[in-house]
C-alpha cells in the first residue's frame, strides 16, 4: 500500500485526548505492551516494535515511552505498516484486553479516573477502526472482510460483545446501514454457499441473531441492499437474490439435503430412515425457532422494517400461485423448503392473536380484501361465492384507503402461505407418488429379460436403466422428506392452532351477527329451500351468500379444508385428542349444512372426506378422533345428517365436466359417515323426522341413491365379466388357442383397467347397498312413493338375476377379494332390501310388474344359497320366500288384469313409460301428457321438459283431469264388458 493510499477517506480517528508526558507514563507503557502487543524498545523481540513512533519521539527530543495520546497512533501505525494476519481479530483482542483492564481498576486508584479515561479511549479507538474494517477493505494491511467474517462466524461468542459495540459506534455516527450493507450482506453470501446438512449455518444464524438482538439494527435492516425481490425476479430466483432468502430456504425440504440423506441406498432399513428423519425433524424444529426469532426481531425493530418484511412475504407469495396448480412447474417456482419456512414463521406471529381463547378475533378485519393497502393480489383468485366481476364491483363501490393493523397483515398474509406454501407441499406428495408409480413400473419393465436381442428399441431402452433407478431413488428420498414433515406433530399442532383459530374467524365473518364464538350457532342462516327443483340451484344460494365473505378470495376457506384433509391422512394427525378439535368441527359443520357459503363443491367434498377419516374406528377399536362430538355436540347433533343428506343430493352437479364421477367419491365419504352415526338413535330419529316431514327433499335424496346403485351395480358386474373374458382369454393362449383380437400387451391392460374399475365401482356399491338396508329398515315408507318404487324393484330383480341366474358364472374372477367383490355377501344385502319392503303392498307390486327381471325360480336359488353358507337364520329366509310368493300372486294376478284391458289406446298410454297412466298431466311447453309419477321421477334427476329441454318445475305441470277420467271410465268398461262375459259363458 502506498502512502497516497493510505491517506484516502476515511481518516484515522482521532483521539479526543492529547495530554503532555506525566505520572501515567510507566502505566501506558505497560497497558499498551499489554494491550496492543507493541513496545519501544528495539531489543524487546516479545513484541512488535513501533519504528515510526520511536523515530518521531527521538526527533521531538522525548523519551521513547507512551503516552495516553499515542493511543490512536499506535493503532494506525500497526495496522497499516507493522500488519497482522486478521487486522479485524487483532481490534477486537485489543478491544477484550481492555475490557479486563476495566474489571481489574481498583477503586481507591488515585489515577483511576485518569486510567479509566485511557481505556475508554482505547475501546472507542478499537471499535470504530473495526468498523473502518468493514467499510475500506484495504484499508489496513491483510485487510479482507472474506477473512474477518470467517473467523466472527467462527468464533461468534468471542466477538459477540466486540460486534455489538461495532454496531453501537456505527448507529451513534449514522454510518450503522452502510456497515450492514457490508456485513450483512457478505454474511448472506455465507448461506448461500451451503445447504441443511452443514452445520455451519448455525454459526452463521448465530451472528444473525446477536447482530439483530440490537434495536437499532431491526429497524433498518429492511434497507439493507438486496432485502427486497425486485420486480423482474423470477419466483424461484428470490430465495437465491434476496437478503433473506439464504436463511429461509434451509431445511431438509431442499431436494440435496433429501437426497444425500434418506437416499435408500445408503439408509436401506426404514428403522434408518426413521431415525434420520427424526434427527431431521429435531433440527429443523431448532432452526424454525431461530428463524422465527430473526423474524420477530425486524418486525419489532421499527414500523417500516415490520411494514417492508410483510410486503418482502407477500411479495413472495403473490409470485408463487401456481405452486396450487394441477401442471405446476415447480423449477420455476419457490422451492418447498423455502415456501414452508416462511409458512410455520408466520403461523407463529399469528397464535398470540389466534390462541384457544379466541378473544382477539375482533382485531382482524373482515374488509381487508378491500383494502387499497391490501398485501395480497387477488385478482385472478376464484371467490367463495361470486364471481370477479362482482367482487371487483363490489370492492370498487366499498374501498377503503387506511393502512390495515399488523394482526390483519398477518393473518390474511398467513392464510394465503396456507395455500400457497404449506398448500405446494400437498401437490408435490402427489406428484412425487404418481412419480414413483411411473418409475417403479418402468424399472420393472426394463429389469425384464429382453424377449427380442435384435430389437434395437428395447436395447436402447434398457440403456436407460440405471438412470431411471437413480431418478427413482432420488424421488423416493425427496417422499421419506415429505413423510417427515407430515409426521412432525409439533409442527403439526401448531399449525393447526392457526387452523382452529381460522376456523372460528371465518364462522363469525359469516354467521349474521358476527358476534361468534361470544353467542351459540343457529343454523341454518338462510332458511332452507323445500322444493324439489330448488334445492341445488347454485344461483339461488349465491345471492343468499353474506357479505363481504362472499367476495373472499376461496383459497381463504381451502386452505383450511387443505390441512385438515392432508393432516389426517397422517399418524401424527394434529387434531387426535386435541382440545380445540371443536371449532375445526363447527367450521366444517357451518359450511356442510349451509349451502349459500361454498359455490365450490368439491370443497365440501373434501369436507365430508375429512368426517369420513374423523368417523372411522382407530386402530386400536376405538371410535373415530370426531365421533365423540359428533355424538354429543347440541349443533352437529342438529344438523349433520341433514347438511350430510343434501350435500349427498347437491353433488350431482360439481359444474365439471367429469360431474358424472365425481359425485361417486363423495357419496362413498357420506355413505361411510351415516354408518358409524347410525349407532346413535339421535340420528335415526332425525332419518325418520325428514322422511315424514321433508318428503320432497328425501324423495330426491333417495332417487339419488338408487340411480348411483343402479349405475354402480351394473357397470361393476359388466366389469368383472370383462375380467373373468379376458382372464380366460390369456389362460387360452398359453394352451396356444385364441378367441379374442389383440395382443397379449393390448389384453394386460384392458385386463388392468377392468380391473381398477371393477374395484372402485364394488366398492361403491357395498357402500350405496348398506345405506338401502339401514334406510329401508328404518324409514320402509320413504322407498315406495310412486316416483321411485318401480326404479327400486327393477334394479333389485336384474342383480338378482346378475347374481344367482344363468350368467352367474360370468363374475367369477381370480382373486375376487382383489376387488372387494363377495358375492354371497352382495346377494345377501339384496335380499334385506327385499325383506325390509315386503310388507309394503306397493313395493310387492312393483316387483311383480317388473316383466324384464322378475323371476319366482329366482328366490328360490337365492334362497338355497342364503340357507347353504349360513348367511342369515330361517325367520329372515322365511320372510324373504313369504315375499316372494306374494310378489308371484300379484305378477299373476296383474297378467289377468292386463288380458282383461286387452290393447290399451295410444293416448292413454305413458309416453316415457309406456304403461297405462293413472294420474295423467300435461307439460306446460311441450303440451305432452304424461304421467304424474313419471314426470316426477324424470324430474328429480334433470330439472327440463323431457321433450323439447326446457327448464320445467314440478308445480307448473297441469293436471289432466278429464283424460284422467276417461282412463277410469275406459277401465271401468272393460271391466264391466269381462265381467258380462263372464256371466254369460257361467250362463
Amino acid at each position: 500500500m502506498d502512502e497516497t493510499t493510505k491517506r484516502e477517506e476515511p481518516l484515522p480517528v482521532q483521539s479526543k485526548h492529547s495530554t503532555p508526558q506525566s505520572q501515567l507514563s510507566p502505566w501506558c507503557t505497560s497497558l499498551f505492551g499489554d494491550v496492543f502487543g507493541v513496545t519501544l524498545n528495539v531489543d524487546d523481540t516479545s513484541k512488535r516494535f513501533l519504528e515510526s513512533t520511536f523515530t518521531e519521539l527521538v526527533e521531538e527530543g522525548l523519551d521513547p515511552q507512551f503516552e495516553e495520546s499515542h493511543a490512536d497512533r499506535i493503532i494506525i501505525e500497526y495496522l497499516t505498516e507493522v500488519g497482522n494476519t486478521n487486522p479485524f481479530k487483532w481490534l477486537r483482542d485489543c478491544w477484550v484486553k481492555v475490557q479486563q483492564y476495566k474489571r481489574t481498576l481498583k477503586a481507591k486508584d488515585p489515577l483511576r479516573d485518569e486510567k479509566l479515561q485511557v481505556l475508554e479511549e482505547i475501546d472507542r479507538l478499537t471499535s470504530n477502526y473495526g468498523l473502518v474494517a468493514f467499510q475500506i477493505e484495504d484499508m489496513f494491511i491483510n485487510g479482507n472482510i472474506d477473512t474477518y467474517l470467517k473467523d466472527v462466524i467462527a468464533n461468534d461468542s468471542l466477538y459477540s460483545d466486540f460486534i455489538i459495540q461495532i454496531l453501537y459506534h456505527a448507529h451513534e455516527e449514522g454510518t450503522l446501514l452502510e456497515f450492514l450493507n457490508v456485513f450483512v450482506v457478505e454474511l448472506a453470501k455465507e448461506v448461500s454457499k451451503i445447504d441443511f446438512r452443514d452445520s455451519h449455518y448455525q454459526l452463521v444464524l448465530n451472528v444473525f441473531q446477536l447482530i439483530l438482538s440490537q434495536k437499532p439494527v431491526a429497524a433498518v435492516f429492511t434497507q439493507i441492499d438486496n432485502f427486497h425481490a425486485k420486480e423482474e425476479v423470477k419466483p424461484h430466483r428470490i430465495e437465491t437474490t434476496t437478503l433473506l432468502g439464504p436463511l429461509f430456504r434451509l431445511s431438509p425440504l431442499q431436494s440435496t439435503v433429501s437426497i444425500a440423506l434418506f437416499d435408500e441406498n445408503t439408509n436401506s432399513s426404514s428403522r434408518k430412515v426413521k431415525s434420520v428423519g427424526e434427527s431431521l425433524q429435531a433440527e429443523h424444529k431448532v432452526l424454525l425457532e431461530r428463524l422465527f426469532f430473526i423474524t420477530d426481531k425486524i418486525i419489532r425493530g421499527s414500523e417500516q422494517s415490520r411494514n417492508d418484511l410483510l410486503k418482502y412475504f407477500a411479495t413472495i407469495v403473490n409470485k408463487n400461485h401456481l405452486r396450487r396448480g394441477d401442471h405446476a412447474d415447480f423449477s420455476k417456482l419457490a422451492s418447498n423448503a423455502f415456501m414452508t419456512n416462511i409458512s410455520m414463521v408466520l403461523i407463529r406471529l399469528s397464535l398470540p392473536f389466534l390462541d384457544s381463547s379466541l378473544t382477539k378475533l375482533d382485531k382482524i378485519d373482515p374488509n381487508y380484501f378491500q383494502n387499497t393497502h391490501c398485501l395480497i393480489d387477488i385478482s385472478e383468485e376464484t371467490r367463495a361465492n361470486a364471481t370477479n366481476a362482482e367482487a371487483n364491483e363490489y370492492f370498487e363501490a366499498h374501498k377503503i384507503d387506511k393502512k390495515p393493523n399488523f394482526i390483519s397483515d398477518c393473518f390474511y398474509l398467513t392464510l394465503t402461505y396456507l395455500q400457497y406454501g404449506l398448500g405446494g407441499l400437498y401437490i408435490s406428495e402427489s406428484k412425487l407418488d404418481k412419480l414413483i408409480k411411473h418409475l417403479k413400473s418402468t424399472v420393472e419393465n426394463l429389469n425384464r429379460p429382453i424377449s427380442d436381442p435384435s430389437n434395437r428399441l428395447q436395447m436402447i431402452q434398457r440403456m436407460q436403466l440405471p438412470a431411471l433407478q437413480k431418478k427413482l431413488e432420488q424421488a423416493k428420498s425427496e417422499k421419506n422428506a415429505l413423510t417427515s414433515f407430515f409426521i412432525h406433530r409439533n409442527l403439526q399442532l401448531e399449525i393447526f392452532d392457526f387452523i382452529a383459530g381460522s376456523s372460528a374467524f371465518l364462522v363469525r365473518t359469516v354467521e349474521p351477527t358476527h358476534l361468534y364464538p361470544k353467542t351459540k350457532l343457529r343454523l341454518p342462516f338462510v332458511p332452507d329451500v323445500i322444493g324439489v327443483e330448488n334445492v341445488d340451484n347454485s344461483e339461488h344460494f349465491r345471492e343468499q351468500a353474506p357479505v363481504p365473505y362472499k367476495y373472499f378470495p376461496e383459497f381463504c376457506v381451502e386452505g383450511v379444508i387443505n390441512f385438515v384433509l392432508s393432516s389426517c391422512k397422517f399418524v401424527a394427525n394434529p387434531m387426535i385428542r386435541n382440545s380445540r378439535l371443536p371449532s375445526l368441527m363447527e367450521f366444517m359443520l357451518v359450511f356442510l349444512r349451509c349451502p349459500e357459503l361454498i359455490g365450490n363443491p368439491h370443497l365440501k367434498g373434501r369436507l365430508v372426506e375429512v368426517l369420513s377419516i374423523g368417523t372411522y374406528p382407530m386402530t386400536d377399536g376405538t371410535p373415530g378422533f370426531m365421533q365423540d362430538i359428533i355424538d354429543t355436540d347440541p349443533l352437529l347433533t342438529d344438523n349433520l345428517l341433514y347438511a350430510l343428506l343434501d350435500f349427498y343430493v347437491v353433488v350431482e352437479k360439481t359444474g365439471s365436466s367429469s360431474q358424472f364421477y365425481d359425485k361417486f367419491n363423495s357419496r362413498f365419504h357420506i355413505s361411510c359417515i351415516l354408518e358409524q352415526i347410525w349407532k346413535n338413535s339421535v340420528y335415526k330419529r332425525q332419518l325418520i323426522h325428514q322422511s315424514e316431514h321433508n318428503e320432497e327433499f328425501f324423495i330426491r335424496f333417495v332417487a339419488r341413491m338408487l340411480n348411483d346403485l343402479t349405475f354402480l351395480l351394473d357397470e361393476s358386474l359388466r366389469q368383472l365379466q370383462d375380467v373373468h373374458a379376458v382372464q380366460n382369454e390369456l389362460e387360452l393362449r398359453k394352451q396356444g388357442g385364441s378367441n379374442m383380437d389383440g395382443t397379449n400387451e393390448d389384453l394386460e391392460s384392458r385386463l388392468s383397467s377392468a380391473e381398477n374399475q371393477a374395484r372402485a365401482d364394488i366398492q361403491l356399491a357395498n357402500r350405496t347397498l348398506d345405506l338401502f338396508d339401514m334406510f329401508t329398515g328404518e324409514v320402509p315408507k320413504a322407498f315406495i312413493k310412486p316416483e321411485i318404487v318401480g326404479r327400486l324393484a327393477s334394479m333389485l330383480d336384474y342383480n338378482l338375476e346378475a347374481l344367482v341366474g344363468p350368467k352367474c358364472t360370468e363374475l367369477k374372477v381370480r382373486e375376487p377379494e382383489k376387488y372387494k367383490f363377495n358375492p354371497k355377501d352382495l346377494l345377501l344385502k339384496i335380499c334385506k332390501v327385499f325383506v325390509n319392503l315386503s310388507s309394503e303392498s306397493d313395493f310387492t307390486k312393483a316387483v311383480a310388474n317388473d316383466s324384464r327381471s322378475f323371476k319366482r325360480a329366482l328366490f328360490n336359488r337365492a334362497e338355497d344359497i342364503i340357507r347353504r353358507w349360513g348367511l342369515s337364520n330361517e325367520d329372515f329366509i322365511k320372510c324373504l320366500v313369504t315375499f316372494a310368493d306374494k310378489a308371484e300372486e300379484t305378477r299373476i294376478a296383474d297378467e289377468a288384469e292386463e288380458q282383461d284391458l286387452g290393447e290399451i289406446p295410444d293416448e292413454y298410454l305413458d309416453p316415457l313409460m309406456y304403461t297405462l297412466m293413472e294420474d295423467p298431466v300435461i307439460l306446460p311447453g311441450s303440451k305432452v301428457n304424461i304421467d304424474r309419477a313419471t314426470i316426477r321421477s324424470h324430474l328429480l334427476s334433470d330439472s327440463t321438459d323431457p321433450f323439447n329441454r326446457m327448464p320445467l318445475k314440478y308445480e307448473d305441470v297441469i293436471p289432466n283431469d278429464d283424460l284422467k277420467q276417461e282412463i277410469l271410465d275406459w277401465k271401468r268398461g272393460k271391466k264391466a264388458n269381462k265381467s258380462t262375459d263372464v256371466n254369460m259363458t257361467d250362463a
